[in-house]
């Protein structure tokens, strides 16, 4: 496992979450928006909500149709919406308008599972609890042949019993960008992958490459006959 951590690390120095945020009240509200939509988009839409609303007291006192406008794009709306207003007064009523410090107190807020908690306390809290596991981390996990599970649960015990603890969210945030950049859902890049020489799924693609017969090479086309020149004197007069 350290050779996979050393060759993330390198390639992933400055890894971090592509949610644009300043603490973590905002991550963890962009991180409840950004299921089934994209950090890019979730990007566009959260500067006008922070204004709006700049911590979880003012958005516990937002009006959901309101906010249910300024999250439409990112789909789901309605949800969103709901979710983002019980989760800011939940935060009020049990924390005093303070966002928790713990994946306990975090995974009670509404709308809030422990992939979000790990987004919040390893990225705005600096606090190594869990691991960031999503879609890109359950693809690459599997391909690298670190877990043979698929509940996202399971799959961070295994990732937690490989690697130490202080590089628990540096291993999620680098195995995200991987996963988007390079080992993608349906056309993985073996041939650029830095991880190749360890991966399973790498080798074994090479393997069926290398059994594959080598495509026979094309005859030449045959040259065109020669027209037949006339003899002298048979053409008629």
């Amino acid at each position: 496992m350290s050779q996979i951590s050393t060759l993330l690390a390198e390639n992933y120095p400055d890894a971090k979450v592509e949610l644009d945020h300043r603490n973590a009240y905002e991550l963890l509200v962009a991180t409840i928006l950004a299921a089934q939509s994209t950090d890019k988009l979730i990007n566009t839409v959260t500067p006008a909500l922070f204004e709006n609303y700049p911590d979880p007291t003012a958005l516990a006192g937002a009006d959901q149709a309101e906010l249910e406008v300024m999250v439409h794009k990112t789909g789901f709306f309605r949800m969103k919406a709901k979710h983002l207003l019980e989760m800011a007064r939940a935060c009020v009523a049990r924390h005093g308008g303070e966002i928790p410090d713990t994946m306990e107190a975090l995974c009670a807020l509404p709308g809030v599972a422990r992939k979000t908690a790990n987004v919040v306390l390893g990225c705005a809290m600096g606090k190594n609890v869990g691991i960031i596991v999503d879609t890109h981390v359950t693809r690459v996990a599997a391909r690298l042949g670190l877990t043979e599970q698929t509940d996202p649960v399971k799959i961070e015990q295994d990732l937690m019993r490989l690697f130490p603890q202080d590089q628990w969210t540096n291993i999620g945030t680098r195995l995200i960008l991987h996963g988007r950049r390079v080992c993608t859902a349906k056309d993985p890049d073996h041939e650029h992958c830095l991880l190749a020489p360890v991966c399973p799924t790498a080798a074994l693609d090479r393997l069926a490459l290398a059994k594959q017969p080598a495509a026979k090479a094309k005859a030449p086309p045959p040259k065109p006959k020669a027209k037949a020149k006339p003899k002298r004197g048979s053409a008629r007069a």
